[in-house]
């Protein structure tokens, strides 16, 4: 597994960029289960760090809006949450569409993958923090093995579309900004 700390003194910490450079799925959920450990060596990372705590804070909302002895204002508070964590969801994962659309090269014979690098992650994301909350909650739920299905499914998934990113096979959708104003509406 790659290590996210940074690189000994005197060693290049420089991430080129290149495909090859673009991070595998266990870097990836590594970044989101540990936040701490990652540095400015990619930005990749850095936006997966940071969409782990966005989706948490989603979550916690989440459990406010359902619980039947929330009061009003609780409730209200909670659905601002909610829609303030969706949108920075998209702003990090517009980070990282931007950053692909910067460094990846366009193969004219590729074939298309359907959705961005930013809204990939943003999902594993999603269903990376499903699994660790129905884990930590409910340690006999039945539900944890689907989740974990679903987390694992999600990264090899990932990782082909890096495999064939790097080979030339696949390209990525065109980047759309999606959380500027002209974008609402």
């Amino acid at each position: 597994m790659t290590t996210l700390a940074p690189a000994a003194p005197g060693h290049d910490t420089a991430i080129p960029d290149t495909p090859a450079a673009l991070p595998r799925s266990s870097t990836v959920v590594r970044a989101f289960s540990h936040p701490a450990e990652v540095t400015a060596l990619h930005p990749v990372l850095v936006a997966a760090a940071k969409l782990a705590g966005e989706h948490g804070m989603r979550a916690e909302a989440h459990r406010l809006v359902h619980d039947p002895h929330a009061d009003d204002h609780v409730l209200a508070c909670a659905t601002r949450t909610i829609a303030a964590r969706d949108t920075g969801c998209a702003v990090l994962a517009e980070q990282i569409d931007i950053w692909a659309a910067t460094v990846l090269a366009e193969p004219r014979t590729a074939m298309l993958h359907t959705e961005t690098l930013g809204r990939l992650i943003n999902r594993l994301c999603g269903v990376w923090t499903r699994w660790r909350l129905l884990s930590d909650d409910e340690p006999a739920d039945p539900g944890i093995t689907l989740a974990l299905h679903q987390l694992t499914e999600l990264c090899r998934a990932y990782d082909d579309l890096i495999t064939d990113l790097q080979s030339g096979r696949r390209s990525l959708p065109v980047y759309q900004a999606i959380t500027t104003p002209d974008a609402v509406a």
